[in-house]
């Protein structure tokens, strides 16, 4: 009888057939004293009815988890390309070395705050539908509901990574910002005065005055 109805459970189709199942059990009393069938009932029960919620016919624990690594790389990325403007940015040569500096540190933190989010993720989407807890040795299957408190916390670990890699760039930007631009093609920047080149501003040429010759005798 067990086994029957732990196959129908698995093969059910959609949240009606699982409560018909359910009810047929708890008539012959096996879901009321069998400990593993009313795990499987509650179990099964729930993954139907998400399943039949969801086009894509994932538990929502893996809908959640995919669409959170997604927003997290995505904001990476987007941070990764903003970085890459700054590190183009014209600066003097002496200020060269602190551009790269400064970018390749934001980049490094940008990293190691995508990888906290994603494990902080993974933390709260473990033990959930479709994956069981830890548990002692000896003990019932116990698999935790992916509840709404549970998205929020999902939701909020994302939205405050993405603030915090936002934030490095944009404090890397404005570091930058101090450093000394250059703008190429301009004498000024290759240190020389606007105006040099000009007659005037060179030692050794021609004088501005002539003396004036002295007067010939008269024959």
């Amino acid at each position: 009888m067990i086994s029957k109805l732990l196959t129908l459970l698995s093969t059910a189709k959609g949240a009606a057939a699982a409560g018909a199942i359910v009810a047929a059990a708890a008539t012959t009393g096996v879901a009321a004293t069998n400990q593993d069938v009313q795990n499987a009932v509650t179990t099964t029960v729930q993954n139907i009815t998400q399943a039949n919620a969801s086009p894509s016919a994932q538990p929502a624990v893996v809908a959640s988890r995919n669409l959170a690594d997604q927003k997290l790389r995505a904001a990476f990325q987007d941070d990764q390309q903003k970085l890459e403007k700054l590190h183009s940015t014209k600066v003097t040569t002496a200020d060269r070395a602190k551009l790269d500096d400064m970018v390749n540190t934001a980049d490094a933190k940008l990293r190691v705050r995508l990888t906290k989010a994603l494990d902080d993720v993974a933390a709260l989407t473990l033990g959930r539908e479709g994956r069981e807890s830890p548990k002692p040795t000896g003990s019932p299957d116990v698999k935790a509901t992916f509840t709404t408190d549970a998205q929020k916390k999902v939701d909020d670990t994302v939205t405050t990574a993405i603030t915090d890699m936002d934030k490095i760039v944009s404090d890397t930007a404005t570091a930058i910002s101090t450093l000394a631009t250059v703008d190429p093609g301009k004498p000024a920047d290759a240190g020389q005065p606007a105006d040099a080149g000009k007659p005037a501003d060179v030692t050794g040429g021609k004088p501005a005055t002539l003396p004036t010759p002295p007067a010939r005798p008269t024959p």
